[in-house]
């Protein structure tokens, strides 16, 4: 068991900016999808748009084609919300001293299957939406779509990788801990 209270400050700091991180998240969907008009705060006008969308075009859906645009986006919002939570598990498990326990293990697993998930998604959602629309809602929008992968969802997936190998060498420390103790 490991107890090092001196990590509990800054495990504390990422599990409230893993929050923060979420209801960001949620309030980005939630102006992007149900309040897409500009809003002006002081000198500042604030546009939110979903991505793979031009900014104000939300406004000009009917109704059912913005549910079905919801109902698309949702999927990766819910997984990266899950995700989250699975961090917090974890890092409330690290606190406790239960950093190399097999659930502490399976929740980082977890969190960084989801990440995952939500990031694939991410990508997915756009041309999903935009085949959807033009073939269940007859959209005349015409052309060709793409698929964008920035840098920054690169990084997040070679960072994803690493926590991976982590999580298995949290494992197989475990493994080796056990073994060990069966010779003492």
């Amino acid at each position: 068991m490991f107890n090092d209270k001196s990590t509990r400050p800054y495990i504390f700091l990422v599990r409230i900016l893993a929050a923060l991180l979420g209801l960001l998240q949620l309030a980005y969907f939630l102006l992007s999808w149900c309040f897409p008009e500009a809003s002006q705060l002081g000198p500042v006008s604030v546009v939110f748009y979903p991505r793979g969308m031009e900014p104000g075009a939300v406004a000009g859906l009917t109704q059912g084609m913005r549910w079905t645009g919801i109902l698309l986006a949702l999927p990766a919002l819910l997984l990266l919300g899950y995700a989250l939570l699975r961090l917090d598990r974890m890092l409330r498990a690290c606190t406790a001293g239960r950093m190399f326990a097999l659930s502490t293990v399976a929740h980082m697993k977890a969190f960084i299957g989801c990440v995952l998930a939500s990031l694939a998604l991410g990508i997915v959602e756009p041309v999903l939406r935009t085949l959807v629309w033009r073939h269940g809602f007859g959209d005349p929008a015409k052309g060709f779509f793409s698929v964008g992968v920035s840098s920054e969802e690169l990084t997040l997936l070679l960072i994803c990788t690493l926590f991976f190998v982590v999580a298995s060498l949290m494992h197989e420390a475990r493994r080796i801990a056990e073994e060990n103790e069966g010779f003492v």
